[in-house]
């Protein structure tokens, strides 16, 4: 491939299982897509493509989710009494919502592809040296994502609204525990029974970044998120967050419009819940980052992985950072995180 040598941009991680960026902690926030653009202004074709071809792998748990929360949600209002006609409504009208600019329907494995395909583009791009048909089709692949996700994430977001309209706010909080029953198994990994506690934190910090990265979190949606170290903890923090976060905004020029808001209307918390931290205002869609996050932990093992501090609807119409912090030492957790989660810390 042609191009300057450089080091290599992504190694295999042990605690992940899998490749990721290379780099400390700290720097583990950067965008892919402005890794990827950084190597081919250096003329580091191969390490842009690398890069590049990470964009899928990062982007492919948010495809592979919505797929199954969006199936799974529609059969749970069938099993739950809603009637088949009214949830072939409830779809039609998302259909509707989620229609393409020019019209044509929304298909998530279509668009999927699509993305893939400019990804491979820009890979060849990269291999023939062309540094800037390659970072054209960068941002095209990212822009094509972008929508991509959202639309996918909105789909997903309003059948958990159909929950709640014929179902009840209450059915929320449940409809995620089904939902991330799979995830929940996974969690056993970071008690201190199984894995010491340092190398959980150095885990549940590249996961994390890992996945926010791939919903394309932060300023203009590049991926970029906060990663700063303080004595007692990590803290992750982004504005907006790309899945849930980015549903509060209200800002036409950056391609935002409020899901809680018509044409869209979905719900946000009218009640206080453990499951949502005790707070009004929460997107439905954001519960599942109380109970994977806190809820759930407290519950298996006794505290929480990462402790939330997110948006609230309608404040974070014009923005508002989620924070997460992990935890240097379980016993470093404030017992605020376990009482917005109706918990109590052990003494």
């Amino acid at each position: 491939m042609a191009g300057k040598p450089g080091e290599a941009a992504l190694a295999f991680d042990a605690d992940l299982g899998h490749i990721a960026p290379i780099g400390a902690l700290i720097e583990q926030g950067e965008s892919s897509y402005r890794r990827a653009a950084r190597a081919l202004a250096a003329g580091r074709f191969e390490d842009a493509a690398q890069l590049g071809r990470y964009t899928v792998e990062e982007a492919r748990e948010g495809h592979e989710l919505y797929a199954a929360w969006r199936d799974q949600t529609r059969r749970y209002l069938l099993r739950e009494g809603v009637a088949e006609k009214v949830v072939a409504a409830e779809q039609a009208r998302l259909a509707g919502l989620l229609r393409l600019d020019d019209g044509a329907p929304f298909d998530a494995d279509q668009r999927w592809a699509e993305f893939k395909g400019l990804i491979d583009a820009f890979v060849f791009s990269c291999g023939a040296g062309n540094a800037t048909r390659a970072g054209e089709q960068l941002e095209a692949a990212r822009l094509s994502w972008r929508d991509t996700h959202d639309r996918a994430c909105d789909w997903v977001y309003g059948l958990q609204d159909a929950v709640v309209r014929h179902l009840g706010e209450a059915r929320i909080g449940p409809l995620w525990d089904e939902l991330m029953a799979p995830m929940y198994e996974t969690y056993d990994r970071y008690d201190t029974n199984h894995t010491p506690w340092p190398q959980s934190i150095r885990r549940l910090v590249l996961v994390a970044a890992e996945s926010l990265r791939g919903h394309l979190s932060g300023p203009g949606r590049m991926g970029d998120i906060e990663i700063t170290e303080e004595p007692e903890r990590w803290v992750l923090s982004f504005d907006p967050c790309g899945s849930g976060g980015r549903t509060y905004r209200d800002d036409a020029g950056e391609g935002y419009a409020p899901r809680m808001a018509p044409p869209y209307d979905f719900a946000v918390t009218e009640e206080e819940h453990d499951w949502a931290w005790n707070k009004k205002g929460i997107c439905v869609y954001c519960v599942h980052c109380c109970q994977l996050n806190q809820r759930m932990p407290i519950g298996r093992f006794g505290y929480p992985t990462r402790v939330v501090d997110p948006p609230t609807w309608p404040e974070a119409k014009t923005g508002g950072k989620c924070v997460w912090s992990v935890y240097k030492d379980p016993s470093l957790v404030p017992e605020d995180a376990y009482r917005q989660v109706g918990a109590k810390k052990s003494p």
